[in-house]
């Protein structure tokens, strides 16, 4: 910004000093003219010939002064008056040519544009996750009571896989739907998978395995911090839109890698996969989110939990973090989640 008021204020100064030049010069031509209208030797045809000029000087002079300074000024206030409806942070281009001002103006613009939406998405948030909180306001300690009287009751039957499936299901609302903190570590969200993918296997009859693979001998990514509920929706797909429609025993498989400055899980599956058309359309969703992220029940079997985790993981991060997707068709899928590396204190 100090770069371009410099430029502008340069610009003004050596349009003002041209301005100054031209004036001199045309006072002159006419003093010249004066003086020899005041000769005996008086020539009329030259006196005509020094106004014309005059006037031509004058007519260039003002047409100069219109385009070196007016016509910045006037394109600073369009810029100006666009601002409201500003879309794409283009804000003032004209004729293949901008303005260094108003380009200047522009960026400054943008970014305060894209810092209120990303303020006005973190309240729709907080207001939309309340909003699915009260939603399922079971009293929690009523429903673990609950389940915890069907293990018991399980047990006592000598029906372990009951007693055996409560038990996970009792685990899996505890994680979910604990008020302590929406963030989590890794080692959380795998045992949350875990109790999830148990709870599965018992409705599918052991039609998929389910396997961790850590490429991090130091365990140190255990300790890394990532929001609640980001593989559960990852892992749902990967089971309803992948490994379910196979013939033959499928398998999901989660890997954790780990760098300096990034932490990176991919839940790939060896299912039916995705056509090249709607790999395209599902990662140009991912790369340019928008609108809300919503809460709704639904979501969770047609893609939209996906979009949702993504939003989130931008919101949180950055536009550099988040989804991408990468499938074959008829030979499965594999999605990476890129989130900054953050190790828990105290760990």
């Amino acid at each position: 910004m100090k770069k371009t008021k410099r430029l502008f204020r340069k610009r003004i100064l050596f349009s003002g000093w041209i301005v100054f030049g031209m004036l001199i010069l045309l006072m002159l031509l006419f003093l010249a003219g004066s003086l020899f209208q005041i000769n005996r030797e008086f020539n009329r045809t030259f006196y005509n010939a020094t106004i014309i000029a005059g006037m031509m000087m004058m007519a260039a002079l003002l047409w100069f002064y219109k385009h070196t300074i007016i016509n910045p000024i006037s394109k600073l206030e369009d810029a100006l008056k666009l601002l409201e409806e500003v879309n794409d942070g283009e804000i003032l281009k004209m004729d293949g040519r901008t303005d260094y001002l108003a380009d200047s103006l522009s960026e400054v613009l943008r970014k305060l544009i894209e810092s209120l939406e990303r303020e006005h998405m973190e309240v729709v948030l907080r207001q939309e996750s309340e909003y699915a909180e009260l939603q399922s306001q079971i009293n929690p300690h009523f429903l673990y009571n609950t389940l915890e009287t069907i293990r018991g009751q399980a047990v006592i039957d000598d029906n372990y896989k009951i007693a055996d499936m409560t038990e996970a299901l009792a685990k899996y609302f505890r994680y979910n739907i604990g008020k302590d903190n929406d963030q989590a570590t890794v080692a959380d969200e795998i045992e949350n998978i875990y109790n999830y993918i148990h709870i599965q296997q018992y409705r599918f009859d052991d039609r998929f395995r389910f396997n961790v693979y850590p490429h991090d001998d130091s365990g140190e990514y255990l300790n890394c911090i990532i929001p609640k509920m980001t593989l559960q929706p990852i892992v749902e797909n990967a089971i309803f839109h992948g490994v379910e429609s196979k013939i033959e025993q499928g398998h999901i498989s989660i890997h954790i890698e780990t760098t300096e400055n990034c932490l990176s899980i991919t839940v790939a599956d060896d299912g039916v996969g995705m056509d090249e058309d709607a790999l395209r359309k599902m990662n140009d969703k991912l790369n340019n989110p928008q609108g809300i992220i919503t809460y709704n029940k639904k979501d969770s079997h047609n893609g939209i939990a996906m979009d949702n985790v993504n939003k989130r993981l931008k919101l949180l991060f950055g536009k550099e973090y988040g989804i991408r997707v990468s499938s074959t068709h008829m030979f499965g899928t594999e999605v990476e989640i890129r989130i900054p590396k953050i190790i828990r204190e105290g760990s």
